[in-house]
């Protein structure tokens, strides 16, 4: 299997709902899973989309992105490849090649949960390690997101990699036009490395 045989599209409602029923409720677990309802209507109204990758008409992995009208940065929400797929280098490829897609984006934002306060703190490690590998530089801020505890993450884009105080902000940000002020402040709290909370 070659990178160069893989094609990148951005997949229409129809499609995607089909990903979430077939491929998104067997790669998350429920608590991670947002409703699909929540996700079409995300992208319907133009604050996120779904990159699908295929090999020939076969799909080989999905990104699902927010990025909201304004926004500097893209929001990497969920990204699985395809069983068959898995364990041959490819993950890693495409989450290097994803800045190159998100035409504009001066970065690609990832939260990873904590491994501390992960149900499967094994897993949540692998995933820290796996993302360090495609180059995601770990900001030492963590975010309280609803119940669930994460690491912010910066993938360069543009051959810059963001500060960690300016991804922070641009997350917040990404989350006060998604949710609205009110809301991203109730549900989503900010930490620097030192502990203390930053109200942006």
């Amino acid at each position: 299997m070659k990178p160069q045989t893989f094609t990148w599209k951005k997949l229409t409602a129809d499609e995607l709902t089909r990903v979430y029923l077939d491929e998104m409720r067997r790669d998350f677990p429920p608590s991670e899973l947002k409703p699909l309802s929540m996700i079409l209507n995300s992208e319907a109204v133009g604050m996120a989309h779904t990159w699908g990758v295929f090999e020939g008409e076969t799909l080989v992995s999905y990104l699902l992105m927010v990025r909201p009208m304004g926004c500097e940065v893209s929001q990497l929400d969920y990204f699985s490849v395809l069983p068959v797929y898995r364990s041959t280098g490819i993950g890693a490829r495409l989450l290097a090649a994803l800045p190159a897609h998100e035409e504009g984006a001066k970065a690609i934002l990832i939260e990873a949960e904590c491994p501390e306060k992960a149900d499967d703190e094994a897993m949540a490690v692998r995933r820290l390690g796996f993302y360090a590998r495609c180059g995601a530089v770990d900001t030492g801020w963590t975010e309280h997101l609803f119940d669930a505890w994460f690491r912010v993450l910066v993938l360069p884009a543009e051959g810059e990699t963001l500060d960690a105080e300016t991804a922070n902000k641009e997350l917040a940000d990404c989350y006060s036009r998604v949710m609205g002020a009110d809301k991203w402040r109730r549900y989503v709290q900010l930490y620097r490395p030192d502990g203390t909370e930053e109200k942006f």
